[in-house]
């Protein structure tokens, strides 16, 4: 039997030579409207988040589990037990761009050399620049669907 992974709906054969189409269980933690429960790092507690509200998810160093949400609204939440290939599957809109940042495309202000600039987003009254690494450029650049890539830059 072949593996095969989709996003909204899994393709089961029927055992009749037609293939029958079902959808997915949802995690329990997913809610109608496009609401997720995600789990505190600190205590039992969970937040119900607004999955379109992420603009950025940051890895905490030395915990491949822990990552920070930066949400809409200068808000952050510090969750635990969760990999950046779960947030990209749950969200359906996050972008790999490093090893340790997933950022959303609305977040995103413009490419500079190996650099994202992120709109809004400040540290040190500076704005904020995410590295992004060559590991990750071909996927990131394929999100947007641009094809005439340079080798190095694209602002916009």
């Amino acid at each position: 039997m072949e593996k095969a992974q989709y996003n909204k709906l899994a393709v089961i054969p029927s055992g009749t030579g037609k293939l029958s189409v079902q959808q997915p269980e949802l995690p329990r933690s997913y809610f109608p409207g496009n609401y997720y429960l995600f789990n505190l790092s600190h205590g039992r507690k969970k937040i119900k988040v607004l999955l379109s509200d992420i603009l950025l998810v940051r890895a905490i160093k030395n915990s491949h589990q822990d990552k920070i949400l930066y949400l809409k609204g200068n808000v952050s939440h510090e969750v635990r037990g969760y990999r950046f290939d779960h947030l990209m599957d749950i969200t359906g809109f996050l972008i790999q761009v490093n090893k340790s940042h997933l950022v959303s495309p609305e977040s995103i202000n413009a490419v500079d050399e190996d650099n994202i600039i992120l709109n809004g987003m400040v540290e040190n009254e500076m704005p904020l620049y995410i590295s992004l690494s060559r590991r990750y450029r071909k996927p990131f650049f394929d999100f947007f669907n641009y094809s005439r890539l340079s080798n190095k830059t694209l602002v916009g």
